[in-house]
């Protein structure tokens, strides 16, 4: 695995850099630490520096390099995960420039989840140890490659996994979910393709040696995924979305996503390089797997 772990040299990515050294020690990955501002003067932390975070990182053992430039976080984060291949991006919140700006094209870490293809994860604040992961599904699946990575993350914290999945209210352009809605406290036992697939991603897991368990809800899916991320005191966040319907994956992608990174208050890992699996929606995420 190739991590990009990314500081800004203060206090905003002391979270992010806490996590990512863990992360990066428990997942023996190779890591490129990028160090980026916008201004020339010294950083804040030093303890925050790409040699400070390299060091640590060789205390563990990991390969890792550093790279230095002048630019914003996020152009940087962009252009470098444009430029190199990278199984993970690990980054605090991002919240720079005036309201106005952010208003007008939204949060530097929403650009960045929109520029980046790689799987990413925002750390606003650190979690010591991870005890309980919540995956969200964002429609029909949850994809084969978010199994595996939450598989990975989980197994190496010893950590338990709760697949959500939230039965939205039907509308006349998804009658599908109108079955879904019927009978959404037994949708395990539904025939749907919501149903399997949910089945198929709680097997794959279970499979893996990963302690799985399913939670269902119904209604509003933005304020279902906050209810149970703080009920359940999950410790990390994980979001995949299909890409077969883009209405649905707009609704998920643009508003639940970044509703969930900014507001869940602890890591979020967002995977949305993901091929269109209009083919796939039917099947099983065992044969997905394979």
């Amino acid at each position: 695995m190739h991590m990009l772990l990314c500081t800004d040299g203060t206090f905003r990515s002391q979270a992010a850099a806490a996590f990512g050294v863990r992360l990066a020690a428990q997942l023996q990955a190779r890591v490129t630490v990028l160090e980026a501002s916008a201004h020339s003067t010294p950083p804040l932390l030093s303890s925050l520096t790409a040699d400070s975070l390299c060091h640590a990182l060789s205390s563990a053992g990991l390969e890792n390099q550093a790279i230095v430039c002048t630019q914003t976080p996020r152009q940087a984060i962009v252009a470098q995960a444009a430029r190199e291949s990278y199984d993970l991006v690990v980054l605090g919140l991002l919240r720079l420039g005036n309201r106005l700006r952010q208003w007008l094209r939204g949060p530097s870490t929403r650009r960045v989840l929109q520029g980046v293809a790689a799987p990413v994860l925002v750390v606003p604040s650190d979690r010591p140890l991870v005890r309980r992961i919540l995956l969200c599904s964002g429609d029909l699946w949850y994809p084969a490659a978010m199994i595996r990575f939450v598989a990975q993350i989980a197994l190496a914290n010893d950590a338990e996994v709760t697949l959500l999945h939230v039965v939205p209210h039907p509308t006349q352009r998804y009658p599908l979910l109108r079955q879904v809605e019927d009978a959404w406290g037994a949708l395990l036992q539904t025939d749907t393709p919501q149903g399997r697939n949910l089945k198929a991603g709680r097997d794959t897991l279970r499979s893996m040696g990963v302690e799985t368990a399913v939670s269902l809800r119904h209604g509003t899916v933005s304020e279902h995924i906050m209810a149970e991320i703080h009920e359940g005191e999950y410790d990390l966040v994980a979001l995949g979305s299909t890409y077969a319907a883009h209405s649905m994956r707009r609704y998920f992608v643009h508003s639940i996503t970044d509703l969930v990174v900014e507001r869940a208050n602890r890591p979020v890992l967002v995977m949305r390089n993901i091929t269109n699996p209009t083919h796939l929606q039917h099947k099983s995420n065992a044969h997905l797997v394979k």
